[in-house]
């Protein structure tokens, strides 16, 4: 995607025993919420029919699995075989987006290459033969989380350099989620995850105009700082744009 991915990546701190996240910047993790919010929005608006159209083997059934997990306030109740559906689709996207590169990357990954055998155990307990409703679910959820990491990195770079290592980081991520998608479905991940982030980008970009447009109306000079922070997080989807759709 760019030369970005060729820097290093941010090595995540170490706490009892356990991998966690580096912490972002305070201003950054004020507003990050509402960003994916509208993410999250956005994705579950487009998803099926971006599926369909790229996609009519996908299992409709299978993607409005995930997208019941992902809306709130959703009044039919969850079977358990949604809840262990949306487990193995967290763990893979875990995995996925696991630092390789940290010293305890390896146990990390056994560790949870075991927690997804057992859940797809149990999976194929309640469903057999559910090996395509499996790739379908997981495959939905990396798509979804790549979406998301490419508007929170467009976020990223309206406080940061191309370069730093937070940013860079997060576009390891998104490659790694690439390589993912490319193993579950060889022959055409483009056409699986394109569409469908090209359309969720698409949601986030009208949000961002719609927003600066309503600021217009009401501008002070204290608006100045939200003004630029949106025009550059609007400069960097674009670009992102662009990539998902040559």
């Amino acid at each position: 995607m760019s030369k970005k991915f060729n820097m290093l990546v941010r090595r995540p701190k170490k706490k009892s025993g356990k991998l966690v996240r580096n912490e972002r910047p305070q201003q950054y993790m004020q507003i990050k919420a509402a960003i994916i919010a509208v993410a999250v929005t956005g994705m579950t608006a487009v998803t099926v029919p971006a599926f369909a159209l790229v996609q009519p083997a996908f299992a409709r059934e299978a993607i409005m699995l995930v997208q019941r997990s992902l809306q709130n306030g959703n009044s039919k109740p969850e079977t358990k075989l949604d809840v262990l559906l949306r487990e193995l689709a967290n763990l893979e996207v875990e995995k996925a987006t696991l630092d390789v590169k940290h010293s305890n990357s390896n146990q990390t990954t056994q560790e949870i290459d075991g927690e997804i055998e057992a859940v797809r155990n149990r999976i194929n307990e309640i469903q057999p033969k559910s090996s395509a409703v499996i790739s379908n679910v997981v495959t939905e959820a990396l798509v979804s989380k790549i979406a998301a990491l490419e508007i929170e990195n467009s976020l990223l770079e309206a406080y940061h350099t191309p370069y730093a290592e937070v940013v860079v980081s997060t576009e390891n991520q998104i490659r790694r989620l690439w390589r993912r998608v490319a193993s579950i479905s060889p022959q055409n991940p483009k056409d699986v995850i394109n569409p469908v982030v090209s359309a969720i980008l698409d949601t986030e970009i009208a949000t961002l105009k719609a927003r600066r447009a309503s600021l217009a109306t009401r501008y002070t000079p204290d608006d100045i700082g939200e003004f630029l922070t949106i025009d550059l997080q609007l400069s960097s989807l674009a670009q992102r744009q662009a990539f998902y759709n040559s």
